[in-house]
């Protein structure tokens, strides 16, 4: 009796993370439309800040060759979560400051702590239960660890020893991957925890000085899509490896 209902009770548990996660990644899917019906206000400006920083190897006929998709999916991200728009507030902190009429509370709530626990970094994966769907996480960055909420990273086998880089959040107590981009690394992550994607490196300082100041997310990006990325030439991104849950904006240049 007691092995059932200790059974029924992880059940439920799992139901209820299910049930979190989904309204977040609704909460999230409902902030990327309100700014792709009003893209005229941020898509130049940001397109144009984003590109000249990557500055995309595939815009010079160099490889990675990547799918606009996943270009879209890697620029609407940074967009929503970083780009400083209006007062130095990106789109989401708008959002949040500014909601449109009608919004739920409940959603406003959560995109209000979205705004303020999200963060991106390469994280090492030290374990994962595919059946709860938690995983044990350490940011590479600051060596904090988060036990999250991620049943796509407990189901993929081959995303084990190495790092994973995606951005996460903390609503109502439960870490969350936000999961528009996530990049596996099957480096050994004391391989790369100094120097590795992400990071500015001491070339960058002939470069690409600016970088020294510019987020991790688009230091990583750059190295492994950009013309001068670190690594670019090892760098493989199948389009299932970055998951768009939301409205892409869309940036997709046709090269300059």
């Amino acid at each position: 009796m007691n092995e059932k209902r200790t059974a029924s009770n992880a059940t439920a548990g799992r139901r209820d993370m299910q049930k979190q996660a989904a309204c977040v990644a609704g909460d999230i899917d409902a902030v990327a439309r309100y700014w792709a019906i009003r893209k005229q206000e941020l898509l130049a400006d940001a397109a144009s800040a984003f590109i000249s920083f990557v500055e995309p190897a595939f815009l010079y006929d160099m490889p990675p060759f990547i799918e606009p998709d996943s270009f879209n999916v890697m620029f609407t991200e940074w967009m929503l979560f970083e780009y400083p728009f209006r007062n130095d507030r990106t789109p989401l902190e708008e959002y949040a400051a500014h909601p449109p009429a009608g919004a739920k509370a409940l959603h406003l709530d959560h995109v209000r702590q979205i705004c303020e626990t999200q963060i991106f970094s390469r994280f090492i994966i030290h374990d994962k239960d595919t059946c709860s769907g938690m995983a044990a996480l350490e940011d590479i960055q600051t060596a904090r660890r988060y036990d999250v909420y991620d049943p796509e990273l407990c189901k993929r086998a081959r995303w084990r020893s190495g790092t994973i880089g995606e951005r996460i959040a903390c609503v109502d107590g439960l870490w969350v991957p936000l999961a528009n981009t996530r990049l596996y690394d099957r480096a050994a992550p004391a391989d790369t925890a100094l120097d590795g994607p992400g990071f500015f490196h001491p070339e960058d300082r002939v470069r690409k000085p600016e970088a020294e100041h510019a987020s991790f997310y688009l230091r990583l990006v750059r190295d492994i899509i950009g013309i001068d990325g670190r690594y670019r030439h090892t760098a493989t991104i199948p389009p299932d490896e970055t998951r768009d849950r939301s409205a892409n904006v869309g940036a997709q240049p046709q090269g300059e």
